[in-house]
C-alpha cells in the first residue's frame, strides 16, 4: 500500500463520537480530542462506555448483512436452480394450475425453513463456545484497569497495552516506553513501527503517524497508554473496501465443496437440457415437462448440503469442547483432521509447562544470593511482557521492598533481553540489570565479576561458555545477568546496554511430561508427524527431544534455515524433526516450506512470535492463556496446552469430516439413482414417473434423517489417517452405487406396469413409497465402511429415519394425498415396495464391500 493511498483511504474516516468538524485524531492534541469524546485522563465509566456501545455498536469488523437473520433465511431459497423452480412454479399458477403450484413452493419453503432452523441453532452454538476464548484488552474504566472484551471496547477509553497485546481501535498514544507496533496487517511494513505521543500533521500518511495505533495491528515490544478514538466499522482497516471485501485464499475444504458444486453443476446441466427436450419431443405439455426437468435437476443436488455442513461443524465444534478444544473458525475443522504436520514449541506441550528457578550461580557455578536478587528486581520491577520464566524467579526469590524501578528497556526479539534501571533505596546509585538469552547479553558485557574481582570478559569466556553447553545438555534453560552502574541515571536506552558486567547464570528447569513420549507416537501413528519448533539454543531442544522420542540426528537452526531458498528449504525439512534457536520470521518459512512440501501444515504457539507461523500454516492452534495476538490469529483454541488434548481434537475433526461425507455419498448416489431412473421411465412411460411436487417431498423428507448425521459414529478405520476431499471418489461412488438403485428402480417400473397394469396415480404412488423406503433404508447400509449389522448408528438417526418411514407410509391414506394427486397403495402392491426395498438394502451391501475393497 502506498503513502498516497494510506493517506486517501482515512481522510473523513470519523467515527461517530469524533466531531466531523475536528481534524483527523493524529492531528489533535490529547486534551482536547479526550474533551470532545467525553473522556478524562483516567478513561470512561462504565455507564458513560455502555451508552456509547449502544449508540456506535460493537468493535467488530464483520457486523455486515450476512450476520443478520434475514439474510441468513434468504440464503436457503437462492439457488439458481431453486429460483428458476419457483419462477416456473409461479407460471404453472399462472396458467391455472394453482394446486400444484402451492403445494411445490410450500415443499420449497419447508426444506429451506428447515436449512435456516438447523443452521442459526448451529450459529448461536458456535457463538456460546467463542465466548469462552474471547480476546480482551485491558481498559481504564471507574478509574481502575480492567479486562474488557475487544468487542466492548469504545471511543474514549483508555487503553494500556504491552508486549503481545492488540490494539483495540485507532487509538491515539497518550505515553510510551519503547512501544512499538507491528503494522504489517495495514501497510505491508516488515519492520515494527516505534510509536512516540505528539502531534502530526494532517496529511500525513498512515505509515508516518507515529503518534497513532491501528485495529488489525499489534504491539512487537514496549508499553504504552492509548485514547482509543475509532472503533468497529469507523476504523483505518475497516476504511480498506479491497481488503475486507476480497475472499482469503481458499482452505483444503472450501476447494473440495467448489470441486464438489463444478461436479454437480455440469450432471444437473445435462439432466434439465436433455430431459426437457425428450419431452418436447414426446409432446408432453410445456410446463409440466419443464417443471419435471428442473424437479430432477433440484432433486439431483443435497439440497440441505450447507444446512448438514453448518450442522456437522457445529456439532464437531461442540464435541471438540467437550475435549477441551475451542474452534474460533468452523472451518477450520477439516484442516484439523486432515493434519499431516504439527509444528510445536516443547515448553508445556513436550514438558511439563511448569518452570522453576533451578540455580541462580555466579560465573564460577557456585549458587549466589545477590545473582538471584539481581535476577527478582529485573524480573518483579518490569511491567512489560509477564511470562512463566519472570514469574519463576520471583517465585524462587521476592523483591526487596525498598527497590524501585525508574525505567525499563523491554523485551523485544531482536535484543532478546529485558533491562530494568533500579535504585535498590533512597541513597543508593541507579544500577541498569539486565537479563536474556547468553550470547546476547555477552554482547552488551566488557568485563565479569569473579571471585577475584571484575576481569575483562576474554580472560574468562571459554569457561562460560563451557558451563553453558554442560548445562543446555542437561536440559537447563540458561539465561545471562548483567549490571551497569549509573550515578544519576534517571532514564535508560538502549544504547545504556553496553559496557555492562556479567554477573552470573540463570538456570532453569522444565521437566518433560511423563506421556510426552507415548502422545507423539500415538499422534505419529495416527498420521501426524510432530516436529519441534523452538527459539531455545540447539543443546536444550536435543535434550528434551532425546527424551520424548523425536529424532535428533538432524537439528536445524536460525542459521540454517537463512542459508536456504525457499525452494531448497520445502526439501530439507521433510526428514527434520527438530528446529532450534528461530526468530519469527523463520518459524514462518519453516511452516511455508511444509505446505510447500505438499504436507497439511497446523502450527501450535502462544507467543508474541508465533503470530506469523499461526497465519501461515494450514489450522493455526493457540492456548486460552496465550497473548491476544497469538489467542486471535489461531483457528483452534486450546483450553490446556497439551498434545493430548490436540490428538482428541484431531480425532474429532476427522469424525466430523466423516459424517460430512457420509452425507454427501449417500445423498448424492441417491438423487443420482432416482433421478437417472425417472429419466429413464420419462422415455418410456406414457406419463411422467412422478409430479414435481412429489420429487421435491420425496426429497424433503429423506434429507431429515441427514440432519442428524453428525451425531453418527464413525469407523475407527476412518480415524486412523488424515481425510481429504476427493471428488473423483465421490463421482464414482455416484456412479456405482446411482446405477445400482437405477436397476432396481427399472426392474419395479416393469413389475408395476407390466405386472400390475399400474396406471399414473397408482404407479406414482407406489414409487413416491419405494423412493423413500430404498433411500432411508440404504442410508444403514452406506453410512459405514463396514458391515452394516456391526456398526452402530446414532439413536437420534434411528428414530427420525423410522419417524419418515411411517410418514411415508401414511401420506398415501391420508387427506393430503389428494393434494398431491398420490392414492391408496393396494395391500400386494404394498408388500412388493417393502420387498423391493429389502432386496435393494441387501444387494447395496454386496456391492459395498467390493467397491471399498478395490
Amino acid at each position: 500500500m502506498t503513502a498516497a493511498s494510506n493517506q486517501s483511504v482515512s481522510d473523513g474516516n470519523a467515527s461517530a463520537a469524533e466531531p466531523e468538524s475536528a481534524s483527523p485524531f493524529w492531528a489533535s492534541d490529547a486534551e482536547s480530542l479526550q474533551a470532545s469524546l467525553g473522556s478524562s485522563p483516567v478513561g470512561l465509566s462504565s455507564e458513560a462506555a455502555a451508552s456509547i456501545l449502544e449508540r456506535v455498536g460493537p468493535n467488530r469488523l464483520n457486523t455486515r448483512a450476512e450476520d443478520s437473520v434475514w439474510r441468513l433465511l434468504g440464503r436457503q431459497f437462492i439457488s439458481p436452480i431453486e429460483l428458476i423452480l419457483i419462477a416456473a412454479t409461479i407460471l404453472s399458477g399462472a396458467l391455472g394450475d394453482w394446486t400444484d403450484a402451492a403445494i411445490i413452493l410450500v415443499i420449497l419453503l419447508l426444506s429451506g425453513l428447515l436449512g435456516f432452523s438447523q443452521e442459526r441453532n448451529a450459529g448461536r452454538a458456535m457463538n456460546v463456545l467463542l465466548a469462552t476464548v474471547e480476546v480482551s484488552a485491558v481498559i481504564t474504566r471507574d478509574g481502575t484497569n480492567a479486562d474488557i472484551p475487544v468487542g466492548e471496547v469504545v471511543p474514549g477509553d483508555i487503553a494500556i497495552v504491552s508486549a503481545g497485546d492488540l490494539i483495540p481501535g485507532d487509538c491515539l498514544v497518550l505515553s510510551s516506553n519503547s512501544l512499538t507496533v507491528d503494522e504489517s496487517a495495514l501497510t505491508g511494513e516488515t519492520f515494527p513501527s516505534e510509536k512516540v505521543p505528539g502531534i502530526v500533521p494532517v496529511g500525513t500518511p498512515l505509515t508516518g503517524r507515529s503518534n497513532a495505533a491501528f485495529l488489525g495491528t499489534h504491539v512487537s515490544s514496549g508499553m504504552g497508554t492509548l485514547l482509543v478514538v475509532r472503533t468497529g466499522g469507523a476504523t483505518e482497516i475497516a476504511s480498506i473496501s479491497d481488503r475486507l471485501n476480497s475472499r482469503p485464499p481458499q482452505n483444503g475444504f472450501e476447494r473440495g465443496m467448489t470441486s464438489f458444486g463444478v461436479l454437480l453443476t455440469r450432471l444437473m446441466v445435462v439432466l434439465v437440457i436433455v430431459i426437457f427436450a425428450i419431452n418436447l419431443i414426446l409432446q408432453r405439455p410445456i410446463i409440466d415437462s419443464a417443471l419435471f426437468s428442473l424437479a430432477l435437476a433440484v432433486g439431483l443436488t443435497p439440497q440441505l448440503l450447507p444446512a448438514i455442513v453448518s450442522i456437522s461443524l457445529a456439532q464437531g465444534a461442540k464435541m471438540m469442547a467437550r475435549t477441551r478444544v475451542i474452534v474460533r473458525r468452523l472451518d477450520a475443522i477439516e484442516d484439523f483432521g486432515s493434519m499431516t504436520v504439527l509444528c510445536s514449541d516443547k515448553t508445556g506441550t513436550m514438558t511439563a509447562g511448569e518452570i522453576e528457578l533451578d540455580s541462580a550461580m555466579d560465573l564460577e557455578g557456585t549458587t549466589s544470593v545477590s545473582v538471584a536478587e539481581l535476577a527478582s528486581l529485573n524480573a518483579g520491577l518490569q511491567l512489560g511482557w509477564k511470562n512463566p520464566i519472570d514469574a519463576a524467579i520471583v517465585a524462587a526469590h521476592s523483591v526487596p521492598a525498598t527497590a524501585i524501578a525508574l525505567d525499563e528497556i523491554p523485551y523485544d526479539f531482536l535484543r532478546k533481553r529485558l533491562s530494568v534501571l533500579v535504585r535498590r533505596g533512597p541513597a543508593e546509585q541507579s544500577i541498569l540489570i539486565s537479563k536474556g538469552a547468553l550470547d546476547p547479553i555477552l554482547g552488551v558485557c566488557t568485563h565479569a565479576a569473579v571471585a577475584a574481582g571484575t576481569v575483562p570478559i576474554a580472560e574468562v569466556l571459554a569457561g562460560i561458555q563451557q558451563r553453558f553447553a554442560e548445562l543446555s545438555a542437561q536440559g537447563f534453560r540458561v539465561l545471562g545477568i548483567a549490571t551497569r552502574q549509573f550515578s544519576d541515571h534517571e532514564k535508560a536506552t538502549p544504547g545504556d546496554e553496553s559496557g555492562m558486567t556479567l554477573v552470573g547464570l540463570l538456570t532453569f528447569a522444565d521437566p518433560v511430561k511423563p506421556d510426552a513420549a507415548s502422545t507423539l507416537a500415538d499422534l505419529g501413528a495416527s498420521g501426524v508427524s510432530v516436529r519441534m519448533v523452538t527459539g531455545d539454543n540447539r543443546l536444550v531442544a536435543s535434550h528434551v527431544a532425546h527424551q520424548v522420542g523425536l529424532d535428533v540426528t538432524t537439528v536445524f537452526t536460525g542459521h540454517d534455515i537463512d542459508a536456504l531458498d525457499d525452494a531448497a528449504l520445502a526439501t530439507a525439512v521433510v526428514p527434520v524433526k527438530v528446529f532450534s534457536e528461530l526468530n519469527p520470521v523463520q518459524k514462518e518459512r519453516i511452516v511455508r516450506a511444509f505446505r510447500a512440501a505438499g504436507e497439511v501444515v497446523g502450527y501450535l504457539g502462544d507467543g508474541i512470535n508465533d503470530s506469523p507461523p499461526l497465519h501461515a500454516a494450514d489450522v493455526g492452534i493457540s492456548v486460552n492463556t496465550a497473548v491476544p495476538v497469538a489467542k486471535q490469529s489461531a483457528a483452534i483454541v486450546l483450553l490446556d496446552k497439551d498434545l493430548r488434548v490436540i490428538l482428541d481434537g484431531v480425532l474429532q475433526g476427522r469424525r466430523t469430516f466423516a459424517n460430512t461425507m457420509k452425507y454427501i455419498f449417500m445423498t448424492t448416489s441417491a438423487n443420482f439413482g432416482n433421478m437417472l431412473s425417472m429419466a429413464i421411465a420419462a422415455l418410456v412411460l406414457p406419463f411422467l414417473p412422478l409430479l414435481a411436487g412429489q420429487i421435491l417431498l420425496i426429497n424433503l423428507l429423506t434429507d431429515l434423517p441427514a440432519t442428524f448425521i453428525a451425531t453418527d459414529s464413525v469407523d475407527k478405520a476412518q480415524l486412523r489417517r488424515p481425510q481429504r476431499w476427493n471428488v473423483k471418489l465421490i463421482r464414482n461412488y455416484m456412479f456405482v452405487f446411482g446405477a445400482l438403485s437405477s436397476v432396481f428402480d427399472l426392474a419395479t417400473f416393469a413389475i408395476l406396469r407390466w405386472g400390475f397394469d399400474a396406471e399414473a396415480p397408482e404407479f406414482r404412488s407406489a414409487w413416491f413409497l419405494a423412493s423413500i423406503l430404498t433411500e432411508v433404508g440404504v442410508l444403514f447400509v452406506l453410512r459405514t465402511r463396514g458391515r452394516f449389522y456391526r456398526s452402530r448408528p446414532s439413536r437420534w438417526l434411528v428414530l427420525s429415519s423410522i419417524a419418515v418411514v411411517i410418514v411415508a407410509i401414511a401420506i398415501p391414506y391420508s387427506p393430503v394425498a389428494t393434494l398431491l394427486q398420490l392414492v391408496p397403495i393396494p395391500f400386494e402392491l404394498l408388500v412388493l415396495v417393502i420387498l423391493v426395498a429389502i432386496a435393494y438394502v441387501v444387494t447395496t451391501e454386496l456391492v459395498k464391500r467390493i467397491f471399498w475393497r478395490r
